[in-house]
């Protein structure tokens, strides 16, 4: 905690002794003058609202316009933010995301944007990775306005502010009560239902009271929709787009003799010479064309080694499409008026979320349990054998020699199977986040000046509640002399089913908990007087202690419990940053003004870097302003990508370019890396705003950021096409099993990786008055030029309008989901006429091109338009109706092929509502 800290003690000790001192000084009554407040993106408080950098604001208003159900869906609107290096809650579905959704600026990622609230940090999601924010725990229902700086801005607010700053200002300030209700559905069948339930009450008149508390609650819940609820999502076999790989039932990998005891020691076996792994010799079933006996169906291609027809899994049906959740949130904000220029503040955030994934049972093959270590504890062999005594082994027997590999017959053999014993899997995910926040802020001697502690704390558990097991003890009653399990049924015999009964688990996963405290100090005002006006400067430091933890339940330690990706092993590590600031902005003439921000920040693990930032605006009229800005930024690698223990999982989803095997999942060695420095970037930008008549805005800006030494992982899909190339950079990160096929991949962070990202942002608003109405037009949009990124092995990937390069492997990233549009908009009108209010908005993303199809032929996705209505009536007193559809036309996805570990079928999850047209009623009401 920081309390231990001697140097934070003495801040805190400052705070308080300020707060005395300020209130027994006599209360002098101030001249009135314009108020100036501070704006995203600076620490000097200014009167003038349009800023030498470009922020894009989002008010309550439009965010009731629009309709949206979540904060997550609010910021998927906005055109400079991308999908790609993002997170949304549908895309957790089998993926242990725990609920987490994340924002990405620029699809530069979540961790390279920084998230504040009220112009603070909050604790970075637990089990998000360390910097990332989950701004799902963000109540849409208390967000006053959201303040987008689409700049970089690491030299005011240091790491992570590569890409920009997403600011949401919550409710500060009221007095009275207001209600708000909102209830919604997808016009089709099924779940995806959104209930939303909010107060805000705020008492006491600062100036008359000297005091003001506001308080907001809420409440929302949503009902969890599956694939077998969309046509376009109910199948993983869309042909000659996209086929299912998940492992089949009842596959035969190859040979394996098992392991025994010598000299009292246990010695496991060993896969043989021609042992394949994975669809292997195929499946008598398969050949007889009856994978549908076994909820299987027969994979259109052949295993690209023995050639033979194989079951596969269709799980496209039983995947969570948008998951159960409900999210409770609080959050308070004091001010208590010391004197007339001193005042104490503070504020309370707080917040829970409960996600429920509920998707297909977990499958078991040998490369999915050489990573757990209760097999060799134990003495089990880690594959899934039929043994020749097994009543059950003349249907492999007949079929291999059948086929031409009767030399298999009278080995034992390894299989595969799709585990329906247990159930579909379940996983409840409980995140808590809160953040406190205490300080005073006056004004002393013409200056102003600020005192502030924070506490951040997050913490989410894992629990799984249906569907999961044992593999251990799972296949050990599959391995036993005497089974007669039967791989090619899925109906066992009493006997097998009561071997089985205690391997079920329910419990526990991992506990993340993620601490960030804060004590700041500055002070801003007028340093000296210019001939063409004071200048203004600011000026501080900040400490902040980090701290991160990982805390696995026994089951997890070991990697046993199927489809929890392996061996989880604790992480507890911390560390102090130090940073002092100082701002400038002088007026050059009256119409000219440049500013300079420097910051110094210095980590005891991550070593120490200054950045800066410096702006010019120059307005020669009210109606013309030009603004141009260059600055440098920096990421320090986070508690995880530092200390993550290296442990064995499951690999994402890849393409085998040496056998041909389409969509294998293997061993994969992940964690953390000690020896990684800091990201540096630069960035620049230059911009233009209008006025040409009257209530008309126009902007553009074009911006252009510059990255070196990323934190950069090779995607799996890119390490093994290297590997397979003879590229040397790969050469020892891919083991081989004996056949040739693929045993295990070696994916760890390393500062190998840069990239350039420039485009233009553009934004409209204009209102017309006329006779009794008036009529708001609003319009944003984003254009990427450029966005390439070099990899670790020297390949580099052009992102902009693709997921693929020309020869379909994956770009950088994609493998993780999302795409870098080439264009974004999106386009309002409100017409308002006495107590009546129509809004229409649309949506528009340009097409780009998606992964190759089942036959290596381009796949390119069409342009998307969605269109979203509302009419709002406030006719009555203090009440307010509002009956609106997103997707007002019910438009439906093209099919997606998909590059990344994406569950759902048919669909890009990151860019389509799998709800389709949705219904709401809201209403609000004050008093």
């Amino acid at each position: 905690m920081l309390k231990q800290d001697p140097k934070f003690s003495a801040i805190g000790a400052a705070v308080f002794l300020a707060v005395n001192a300020l209130s027994a000084q006599a209360q002098t009554a101030a001249p009135q003058q314009m108020e100036r407040v501070e704006v995203t993106g600076s620490s000097i408080k200014r009167v003038d609202s349009e800023s030498a950098l470009p922020v894009t604001i989002v008010t309550k208003e439009e965010i009731r316009r629009s309709g949206v159900v979540s904060t997550e869906a609010l910021l998927a609107s906005i055109a400079s933010i991308a999908s790609a290096g993002a997170l949304n809650t549908s895309a957790g579905a089998g993926s242990s995301t725990y609920g987490l959704s994340s924002v990405s600026l620029r699809g530069l990622g979540s961790d390279r944007t920084l998230v504040l609230v009220n112009g603070r940090r909050v604790a970075p999601f637990a089990g998000g990775g360390g910097t990332t924010v989950n701004v799902a725990s963000i109540p849409l229902a208390a967000i006053e306005r959201v303040e987008v700086l689409k700049d970089g801005a690491s030299g005011v607010y240091g790491s992570d502010a590569v890409a920009g700053v997403i600011n949401f200002i919550l409710n500060k300030s009221m007095t009275g009560v207001e209600l708000s209700a909102t209830a919604g559905s997808p016009t089709a069948s099924g779940g995806g239902k959104n209930t939303r339930a909010s107060i805000v009450a705020g008492y006491g008149d600062l100036n008359r009271d000297r005091f003001n508390i506001t308080a907001s609650a809420s409440l929302e819940k949503e009902t969890a929709l599956f694939g077998r609820d969309r046509d376009f999502a109910k199948t993983g076999n869309i042909d000659p787009f996209i086929v299912s790989g998940a492992t089949g039932h009842g596959n035969i990998e190859g040979p394996y003799t098992p392991g025994k005891v010598v000299n009292g020691k246990w010695v496991e076996g060993t896969a043989g010479t021609d042992f394949l792994g994975g669809s292997g010799y195929g499946n008598p079933l398969a050949q007889a064309d009856k994978c549908a006996d076994i909820k299987m169906f027969k994979n259109p291609t052949v295993n690209g080694t023995s050639k033979m027809p194989f079951c596969a899994y269709d799980a496209a049906p039983f995947v969570g499409l948008v998951p159960k959740r409900d999210l409770t949130t609080l959050s308070a904000n004091l001010t208590v008026k010391l004197n007339e220029k001193a005042e104490l503040f503070g504020d309370l955030l707080y917040s829970q979320s409960k996600v429920q994934q509920q998707f297909q049972p977990s499958p078991i093959r040998n490369g999915f349990l050489v990573s757990d270590e209760e097999f060799a504890k134990q003495g089990v062999d880690p594959v899934m054998l039929l043994r020749p005594n097994n009543p059950n082994y003349k249907i492999a027997a007949d079929y291999l020699t059948k086929n031409g590999f009767g030399s298999l017959v009278g080995q034992p053999l390894g299989v595969t199977a799709r585990v329906y014993d247990f159930g579909d899997r379940t996983e409840l995910s409980t995140a808590d986040q809160s953040r406190y926040v205490l300080g005073v802020r006056g004004e002393y001697a013409g200056h102003d000046y600020e005192l502030a502690a924070s506490h951040n704390e997050g913490k989410t558990r894992g629990k799984v509640t249906d569907g999961y097991f044992s593999q251990v003890a799972f296949v050990k009653a599959v391995n036993a002399e005497n089974s007669d399990y039967n791989p090619f049924s899925l109906a066992q015999s009493e006997a097998f089913r009561k071997a089985i009964e205690g391997a079920k688990y329910i419990g526990d996963t991992t506990t993340f908990k993620s601490k960030v405290d804060v004590v700041e100090a500055k002070v801003s005002g007028d340093l000296l007087a210019l001939p063409a006006g004071s200048l203004m400067y600011a000026a501080g430091a900040q400490l902040r202690k980090e701290s991160y933890s990982k805390s696995p339940s026994p089951a997890m330690f070991s990697g046993d419990i199927a489809g929890l990706g392996g061996a989880t092993k604790p992480l507890d590590k911390s560390r102090n940053v130090k940073a002092v600031f100082a701002e400038f902005n002088a007026p050059i003439i009256k119409t000219l003004e440049a500013g300079l921000a420097l910051r110094h920040d210095r980590y005891n693990d991550a070593g120490s870097t200054t950045n800066y930032k410096a702006n010019v605006r120059f307005q020669p009229s009210k109606e013309l302003m030009l603004r141009a800005s260059a600055g440098s930024g920096f990421r320090a690698p986070t508690l995880v990508d530092l200390w993550d223990p290296q442990v064995l999982g499951t690999s994402a989803q890849f393409d085998d370019p040496g056998t041909g095997e389409k969509k294998l999942q293997v061993n994969a060695l992940t964690g953390g890396n000690p020896l990684l420095k800091p990201e540096k970037s630069t960035q620049s930008s230059f911009g233009i705003v209008v006025s040409p008549v009257k209530d008309m805005t126009l902007s553009a800006d074009v911006f252009r950021v510059k990255l070196k030494d990323i934190l950069s992982l090779a995607s799996v899909q890119e390490i093994v096409s290297g590997f397979r190339k003879g590229d040397p950079s790969y050469a020892g990160l891919v083991q081989l099993n004996p056949s040739g096929s693929i045993k295990q991949v070696n994916v760890v962070q390393t500062n190998t990786g840069s990239a350039t990202v420039q485009g233009v942002d553009l934004e409209a608003n204009y209102r017309l008055r006329f006779d009794g109405s008036r009529l708001d037009l609003g319009f944003n949009g984003t254009y990427m030029d450029k966005f390439d990124q070099l990899s670790p092995g020297g390949v580099m990937s052009h992102k902009v309008g693709t997921i693929v390069d020309q020869a379909g492997n994956p770009v950088l990233g994609a493998d993780q989901g999302g795409v870098v549009l080439r264009w974004k908009q999106s386009l309002q009108a409100t017409y308002t006429v006495g107590a009546w209010a129509g809004t229409l908005v649309q949506d528009y993303a340009s097409g780009y091109e998606a992964g190759h199809d089942l036959n290596d032929e381009p796949h390119f996705m069409p342009s998307l338009a969605l269109y979203n209505a509302s009419v709002s009536y406030t006719g009555f007193k203090n009440l307010r109706l509002t009956l609106g559809a997103r997707n007002l036309f019910d438009k439906k996805p093209a099919v997606f092929t998909p590059v990344s570990n994406q569950f759902q079928n048919g669909y890009d999850v990151t860019q389509y509502d799998p709800r389709g047209r949705f219904v709401y009623l809201t209403a609000g009401y004050k008093f």
